[in-house]
């Protein structure tokens, strides 16, 4: 068998997370990205010396056989396989119901076929003419379609969505924007100003040919399937200019500032500039850190290399204006004016960090989803998908 020698850095979603960088001497085979980092990689390959083809497509990946947290339980967020997965080993306290007690939990119905004839090569061969997941189609005819044997929803009778993806290089030749704003949280112990550099996504919609006439809005997604919804019109209007609050050093404490203040903002004034629903690269004039699969949380961390940043809307009763800063909501209240406020707009948290995915809603009828419930692989490729309603796959 020939050798090779292989350099390559790898999206580690599991006992080993974040980025990889090794280099070793592999017998020349199908290799799969889905399993890297794990304590092995026998199931996938066991399915890719099956089925050759799809290695490096989505059924590469560890949905072909696990599936997302249950629907109508407390995990019911937790879209993507690994999330699901890694509550065994990184458990969530705020979790009662819906959470798995062993590995054999996390598998659909195609994974639990798959174990009870062997977990063996042959025991994917056994199960090729079954359709595991009740859909009409055999496990071979799916995976020959690139469609998930173990998702009912996902059928070689659908047409997948049409699609735009852009790269880093497409994303640096559009309109550069930037604005100085607030992100204002609603638990964490500080607010913080920054100013976000990046592309408006009214810019990247229009430079993708997307026919936004019927849209209802967009939804952005993390590359662990976390989603936040946004209206059309945060996409096509401006946000209410923001304030800015500098105020005293010790009564401040909570809220984070930049090394340097735009020219033109005042304590207690309004920001000069328009602010925009923006798709950012850089805060405070550096690349965004781009997120990985925390080890030890099982968390996201990291902003980029892409952040969906949205600006206030309210600010306590006045629609004209956005929110000024205030506590956390687990901080002790000091009554100084600037404690808790419910009515304050947390923005913070509908701030998209490692953002891969745009859905442009709705998704047309009768087709089938872009896979978005694992796209860690669009972090390292630094790519943007974009797909949904008016989207038309872009000549290349």
């Amino acid at each position: 068998m020939k050798k090779v020698f292989l350099l390559f850095a790898a999206l580690t979603v599991g006992a080993t997370a974040g980025w990889s960088f090794f280099s070793g001497i592999l017998e020349e085979r199908a290799l799969s990205k889905a399993y890297v980092g794990h304590e092995n990689d026998r199931d996938i390959q066991n399915f890719i010396g099956l089925y050759p083809d799809a290695a490096g497509s989505k059924l590469d990946d560890c949905q072909t056989c696990h599936r997302g947290g249950l629907k109508g339980t407390d995990t019911e967020r937790e879209f993507s396989p690994c999330g699901y997965c890694h509550l065994l080993q990184y458990p969530n306290s705020k979790y009662k119901t819906g959470i798995p007690a062993e590995y054999a939990d996390t598998l659909n119905d195609y994974g639990r076929d798959y174990k009870r004839n062997g977990r063996t090569s042959e025991a994917l061969d056994a199960i090729s003419h079954r359709d595991s997941d009740g859909d009409g189609f055999s496990n071979k005819d799916e995976i020959a379609a690139s469609r998930n044997p173990g998702d009912s929803l996902s059928r070689p009778s659908q047409l997948i969505a049409p699609m735009a993806d852009f790269s880093w290089d497409d994303i640096k030749h559009l309109p550069r924007y930037s604005q100085f704003m607030l992100l204002n949280a609603t638990h964490e112990p500080t607010d913080a100003y920054a100013v976000f550099s990046g592309v408006r996504i009214k810019d990247l919609l229009e430079a993708a040919n997307v026919d936004l006439d019927g849209a209802s809005g967009i939804t952005v997604f993390a590359p662990d399937g976390y989603s936040t919804d946004y209206s059309l019109e945060d996409v096509t209007q401006p946000f209410p200019s923001g304030y800015y609050y500098a105020g005293a050093a010790e009564e401040m404490s909570f809220v984070l500032y930049p090394e340097l203040i735009p020219s033109g903002v005042s304590d207690g004034k309004e920001i000069p500039g328009e602010l925009w629903l923006l798709l950012a690269f850089e805060r405070d004039g550096k690349p965004l850190e781009g997120s990985i699969y925390e080890k030890g949380t099982g968390r996201l961390a990291g902003e980029g290399p892409y952040r969906l940043v949205k600006p206030q809307r309210n600010l306590m009763g006045d629609p004209s204006k956005p929110g000024r800063p205030d506590r956390s909501s687990n901080a002790a209240a000091r009554n100084d004016g600037w404690d808790h406020s419910r009515d304050i707009d947390h923005n913070a948290g509908f701030c998209i960090r490692g953002a891969t995915v745009i859905r442009v809603n709705p998704v047309p009828k009768g087709f089938e989803e872009y896979d978005w419930k694992n796209t860690w692989h669009l972090i390292s490729e630094k790519k943007i998908v974009i797909y949904g309603h008016g989207v038309e796959k872009l000549p290349r």
